[in-house]
């Protein structure tokens, strides 16, 4: 048997799975693959996991804690007015966990000094470059919450975990985009001026790492967007074992119908 036989011998021993997730239906899977990931057990189980302010961090607190107020877990947020930020007496805390406890009040800023190499920190990520860096836009004088804590994992080697939707993908990379602004030196905005920053030592987390992370099956987005509720979407080819794709299917399939975020009234 030549090799191109053989290669198409095998592409026909692989199942193949179609899917078109909006995005509350893609932030949904990000959140259960992310639960699913040794690195956040371990940490749920043995250390902190820090799960700071952003709508998809959102999602994994919810499915920890079962019921959660999503529109307080936000900083900044992208609404049709523009880029914008909550009201910061509406913004719940981080949500700190410790052996899978939550720990009120605190931040992560509050707990720096005690994590280690085992701990987590998940931060939400406002774009995911053309070399599949996560980027974060910055609305603060001294760089927000990211601003607070990369010098410290770095140092201390914590993992980050960047949950980033598909749809924020951009065709740019940060190397484009570095030195071009900063949120002091628009002209002009309609919306919050805004820095930018490349987080180079997060690991991005897309609704790809999250199938991988649940089914072990491999997924290629194949095309963007759609009206009537779509706008933003992502459709995927997936494909894997006969098992692993029939489990993801079923899965797919109870996501489906995923209701968009709940509107956030408590924007400036």
């Amino acid at each position: 048997m030549d090799i191109d036989s053989r290669k198409q011998k095998e592409r026909r021993k692989v199942k193949k799975l179609l899917v078109t997730l909006t995005v509350a239906e893609g932030k949904r899977l990000i959140a259960k693959g992310l639960l699913a990931t040794e690195e956040v057990q371990h940490a749920l189980k043995e250390g902190y996991l820090c799960v700071t302010l952003g709508t998809t961090s959102s999602y994994l607190v919810e499915e920890i804690l079962g019921e959660y107020d999503k529109t307080k877990h936000i900083a900044g947020i992208t609404v049709p007015k523009g880029l914008s930020v909550t009201k910061g007496n509406m913004r719940s805390f981080d949500a700190i966990f410790y052996k899978g406890k939550l720990l009120e009040g605190k931040k992560v800023i509050d707990v720096l000094d005690e994590l280690g190499p085992n701990d987590v920190i998940i931060k939400s990520a406002n774009a995911l470059d053309a070399d599949y860096v996560p980027l974060v836009l910055l609305a603060s004088n001294v760089g927000g919450t990211v601003g607070s804590f990369l010098g410290a994992t770095a140092a201390k080697n914590v993992v980050v975990l960047m949950p980033v939707g598909l749809e924020k993908s951009i065709p740019s990379t940060y190397d484009d985009l570095s030195g071009l602004f900063g949120m002091k030196d628009w002209d002009y905005t309609i919306g919050t001026p805004v820095g930018i920053i490349a987080v180079q030592g997060g690991i991005a987390f897309t609704e790809i790492e999250a199938l991988d992370a649940l089914f072990s099956v491999s997924s290629v987005p194949i095309a963007a967007g759609g009206v009537n509720g779509a706008e933003g979407s992502v459709s995927l080819y997936i494909d894997g074992d006969d098992e692993s794709i029939d489990e993801a299917h079923k899965f797919l399939k109870t996501l489906k119908g995923e209701p968009p975020f709940p509107k956030v009234e408590h924007v400036v």
